[in-house]
């Protein structure tokens, strides 16, 4: 199924928490936080009624998240339930503070690879990010889910003014351990955060310079990948970014049961978990899902415009 602007709907992330072991300073808290009591917190035979349901409009690709979706005991048994023929891909993002535990039970479970956030591998700075963070546990944890399989694993570095410099060995680990790396800009949600932002503009020209070969990934934002002495390098924008919202191919589903038809929006969420346990079809509430996705760059402008 496409949306009114004509973006085929192709990956759906699920966030099956949004709870973390972890405090960022910069954390945007992906999910909703309209219900935090019990009564909204999703099964895993829920989530794989959602993410089959899903299928019929045409996900193949399903991205677990949180929070940090490893604090969750079940997670494993979630991934079980999401598994479907038609789904091509499940993927998780994590902190990677659990993952060397987890590892080998999440690939037998049937997830297929694993996105892990790594801003410096610089021991201090990452607990001065991460309050409570010991990077070295991520580190055991990366390795051990290239060697049980999960892969290709990508590390998430998120760019900004305090860990730029870390960037060349966050590159030079990366390639050394085959993993690629997406380098995302990073988005100040308020003014005291603004002195974090760093344009990676010029990163990415510098790298696009030293390339040995350029991908644009049609299904994934448009985005361009990098290919630099056999490291992959990804480009991640999705402030105010036209290529990003207009190849839009994602639907999200909020850890309290709202399907969630943008990223940068909370105000056009609809309810899937109350009418999964009042036993209605599922498909109507997806459709009005898609039905309500609109580039961001075009609703914000229009919204900068009526104030």
């Amino acid at each position: 199924m496409k949306d009114r602007y004509g973006r085929e709907i192709r990956s759906f992330r699920i966030s099956v928490t949004n709870k973390c072991n972890l405090q960022c300073f910069y954390c945007h808290k992906e999910g909703h936080n309209l219900d935090n009591n019990n009564n909204r917190y999703i099964k895993p035979e829920e989530f794989g009624v959602i993410v089959k349901t899903s299928t019929k409009f045409g996900v193949r690709k399903v991205k677990i998240s949180g929070g940090e979706p490893l604090i969750r005991n079940d997670i494993c048994e979630i991934i079980e339930n999401v598994k479907d023929k038609k789904i091509k891909e499940i993927s998780l993002t994590t902190n990677g503070i659990f993952l060397e535990k987890y590892a080998e039970k999440l690939k037998d479970a049937g997830l297929n690879r694993v996105n892990v956030s790594l801003d410096t591998l610089n021991p201090k700075l990452y607990k001065e990010i991460t309050k409570f963070g010991d990077v070295e546990k991520v580190i055991n944890g990366i390795k051990k889910a290239i060697d049980v399989g999960l892969t290709p694993l990508k590390i998430n570095f998120l760019a900004m003014t305090l860990n730029i410099k870390n960037l060349p060995d966050i590159m030079k680990f990366c390639r050394n351990i085959g993993a690629i790396l997406q380098i995302i800009e990073f988005i100040p949600l308020n003014e005291e955060l603004k002195k974090y932002y760093y344009d990676i503009s010029t990163i990415e020209n510098e790298i696009k310079e030293k390339s040995d070969k350029v991908i644009t990934r049609k299904f994934m934002h448009n985005r361009k990948k990098y290919i630099v002495d056999n490291l992959e390098i990804e480009f991640v924008r999705p402030m105010d970014n036209s290529e990003f919202c207009m190849h839009c191919t994602r639907i999200r589903l909020t850890h309290d049961g709202y399907l969630k038809p943008c990223l940068l929006r909370d105000d056009n969420l609809v309810d899937v978990l109350t009418p999964l346990r009042n036993g209605e079809n599922l498909e109507p509430y997806f459709i009005e899902c898609i039905n309500r996705r609109e580039p961001y760059f075009k609703f914000n402008k229009l919204k900068n415009k009526n104030k």
